[in-house]
């Protein structure tokens, strides 16, 4: 509800409306001012002055041979950013635009409204645009008709439809008539414009609502608050562990770096996804004495060669991260689906591949599939909403993995192709390892939903399959996959090697959601347009240097220890074996992520290492290594970026399509796995409960078949393979093993 001291749209009166209206100079000046502008760029208040002034002016007079074009467009929509929420995106595909293509479709728009009045119609013409949805779409029919048509901004329809609650902003079409026709009611009662009702909203949902801290045309803010000296508003009230199983809890705690500094170490939890995150900036934690002691046992009679090894690396690191920094998103190879197949293209592919450790398939599936499988996603969502959606979830990631686009891009024959493909890099130093890239199996996994309005966050490097688990001796371990590096041969570790990744635990704390599986990729399917550009993911394609270094970096410190105010030396000479060893794991913590930032791991250089994944089509895969350093946002994507169904939604979604090979202990995870999906509960890795086991219009085993016939069946651990498929005696062995797991009665009977 909204403040008891501010007047509801249904109250207020013209002497109050034109007192709040007087407010907005000031208010823009002190957020203008508080928040400043880059080299180059127009301030808040340079852009509201065009935007209520000289494009009023320009446009606002109903002269209608006055056409606005791509450069009136991209200051209207640069004020829209600086002025509400700021999608990193939206500018690129805005200006990607044509010139004579805005043109004609703005004129087609204004034209259609001055001879229909019809707002909905002429917001339908607009969306055609590229990243126009209806937000953006309203502001610049409101440009056009500033006395009549509202801009669809935040502020305006909490105040006017919301009753001053923040609520959820779906930005759609059926959003903003609500919102016009509730701005027109007003207009018509207090005899005022659209535009001012725009501001009055904006002074009402952004300032404090007593009128003393403003006056004399300047906005006061309390001494030493967060929005005095960033223009930020304070943190919300810490809640305690437990108010809120789905809301975040922000904990600060003093934490001693490298065993003598006192930092304050910013730490973000989500209990939903088992997940933590150490602020950029923040220091390692002290774990217990067991781990001083593993790293001692990994290190004696080895610290030289480590040493040396160090040194190598580090060198290394500075070239490549030269290097990648210089490409960009031109260093991840892409291949089209269609030339896997041919030498050509599919050998300088898998070799780039192979030394970056992601890409990206193009058009596995058809992008009218991939779009038909977005709009099923969404039906089954409707049709099955969940009991009691938490906050968290509820923008992202759905608690579903049978729906019936997830299972039919599971089964589907260019999916399992692709990934046969993809895993053929994948080699075994040892022949009779029970492992086969030739048959993939399925790994159901969620989907990704995210909605305009989400939550918004700070993206994290990362790595996924474990944290502290590849130190250790049960962990990864026990399949020696990083006895290389921590031997001081970092030159030799292979992060292809698949029998060293057999014997792993990667999930010794039980984290929430942590696969349990041997995934040779992790993948998204696209199923919208997602743009390229700081959103969505970024990833540092240098699998074998990245990783030994972050396995390297806890056996080593440098000259001082690290501070927040003093730049680390990035000099191999400087920095120091410890002796003795500490419990620091930098970045890694039991039943975490581990997570990689630029005050633990320097030398990585992730303003540089970490490039953008490039523009992604619907029905496009991208895959990457699973010891791959990669950041993915938390905060929605661009409005129009993906408004390829008409919704304005600005969402963006994708599924996680992982590339498993057939293993024992894959094979093992298949079995609880299928009767999971024949029951409809969560899969075994994502807990228990009754899942989808109601949801209506679930797909069974008939669909898989429908939809990848008997190698979509086989994937999902439905038909047993036929052994004569196999190319080896090592093979046959582990298509016969597999069988023995999920088909226990067919060995019974012969």
């Amino acid at each position: 509800m909204a403040s008891s001291a501010a007047p509801s749209p249904d109250t207020i009166s013209v002497s109050e409306f034109h007192h709040y209206l007087e407010r907005y100079p000031a208010c823009i000046a002190a957020i203008s001012s508080a928040r400043g502008a880059r080299l180059g760029q127009r301030t808040l208040a340079a852009l509201d002055e065009y935007r209520y002034g000289a494009a009023l002016d320009t446009f606002g007079s109903g002269t209608p041979d006055v056409a606005m074009g791509l450069d009136d467009v991209k200051q209207l929509v640069e004020w829209k950013l600086r002025h509400g929420k700021f999608r990193p995106t939206l500018m690129k595909l805005v200006s990607s635009n044509e010139p004579h293509c805005i043109k004609d479709i703005i004129q087609e728009a204004v034209k259609h409204y001055q001879e229909k009045s019809d707002v909905s119609g002429a917001l339908n013409i607009l969306i055609k645009l590229k990243g126009i949805g209806p937000a953006t779409a309203s502001l610049l029919l409101a440009v056009h008709d500033p006395e009549h048509v509202i801009f669809f901004a935040d502020e305006a329809f909490y105040w006017l439809c919301c009753d001053g609650s923040k609520a959820p902003i779906k930005y759609n079409q059926k959003e903003y008539t609500e919102l016009n026709a509730r701005a027109q009611a007003l207009a018509k009662r207090l005899g005022v414009k659209a535009v001012d009702i725009e501001r009055v909203a904006f002074v009402l949902m952004t300032q404090p609502r007593d009128a003393k801290t403003i006056s004399a045309g300047v906005t006061k803010l309390p001494t030493g608050s967060p929005a005095a000296t960033t223009g930020k508003k304070p943190p919300a009230k810490r809640k305690t562990p437990g108010e809120d199983p789905g809301a975040e809890t922000h904990v600060r705690r003093p934490r001693r770096v490298d065993g003598s500094t006192w930092i304050m170490l910013d730490r973000r939890f989500s209990s939903k996804r088992g997940e933590a995150q150490v602020s950029a900036g923040s220091g390692p934690i002290h774990l217990t004495a067991r781990f001083t002691a593993l790293k001692e046992s990994l290190a004696s009679g080895k610290e030289s060669a480590i040493t040396l090894s160090w040194q190598r690396l580090l060198e290394r690191l500075r070239e490549e991260n030269t290097l990648v920094s210089s490409l960009g998103s031109r260093a991840i190879p892409t291949i089209n689906f269609t030339d896997i197949t041919k030498p050509q293209h599919s050998e300088g592919f898998l070799r780039d591949l192979r030394q970056r450790g992601v890409g990206i398939i193009r058009n596995v599936v058809s992008r009218d599939t991939a779009l038909a499988w977005e709009r099923e996603t969404k039906e089954y969502l409707a049709q099955n909403p969940p009991p009691r959606p938490s906050p968290l979830q509820q923008p992202q990631s759905p608690d579903v993995y049978w729906s019936p686009s997830q299972v039919k891009a599971r089964a589907h024959p260019n999916v399992l192709a692709a990934q046969k493909f993809l895993m053929s890099i994948w080699k075994s130093k040892d022949p009779s390892s029970r492992v086969t890239s030739c048959f993939p199996v399925s790994y159901a996994d969620r989907m990704m939903v995210r909605k305009a309005g989400g939550l918004q966050g700070r993206p994290y490097a990362h790595v996924d399959g474990g944290s502290v688990e590849r130190w250790e001796p049960d962990g990864y371990g026990r399949a020696g996959t990083y006895k290389d590096i921590f031997e001081g041969r970092w030159e030799d570790y292979d992060p292809w090697e698949s029998s060293t990744r057999l014997g792993v635990t990667s999930d010794l704390y039980h984290k929430a959601s942590a696969c349990s599986i041997f995934r040779m990729f992790q993948g998204w399917l696209a199923l919208k347009p997602i743009a390229s550009g700081p959103s969505p993911v970024q990833v540092c394609p240098l699998p074998r240097l990245a990783t030994a270094y972050f396995l390297l970096r806890p056996f080593f410190s440098p000259p001082n220890p690290l501070s927040p105010t003093a730049p680390t030396s990035q000099d191999a000479e400087e920095w120091t074996f410890n002796r003795p060893q500490n419990s620091l794991l930098h970045g890694a913590l039991p039943s975490y992520a581990q997570e990689i930032n630029p005050a633990l791991h320097p030398h990585l250089e992730l303003h540089r290492s970490l490039v953008s994944v490039p523009d992604l089509e619907p029905g496009d895969y991208l895959v990457w290594h699973p010891d791959l350093i990669h950041s993915i946002p938390n905060s929605s994507p661009d409005e129009g970026s993906t408004d390829d169904d008409g919704d304005g939604s600005g969402s963006m979604a994708y599924m996680y399509l992982p590339a498993c090979p057939l293993t024992q202990t894959n094979a093992l995870y298949l079995a609880r796995q299928r009767k999971a999906f024949l029951l409809g509960c969560p899969p075994p890795d994502f807990g228990g409960g009754r899942g989808e086991s109601e949801h209506v219009g679930r797909p069974g085993v008939q669909d898989v078949n429908d939809a990848g016939g008997d190698d979509g069946l086989r994937a999902m651990g439905l038909l047993p393979w036929d052994e004569e498929e196999a190319d080896s005696d090592a093979e046959r062995e582990v298509l016969a093993m597999a069988n023995g797991i999920l088909f226990p009665d067919l060995y019974d009977m012969l």
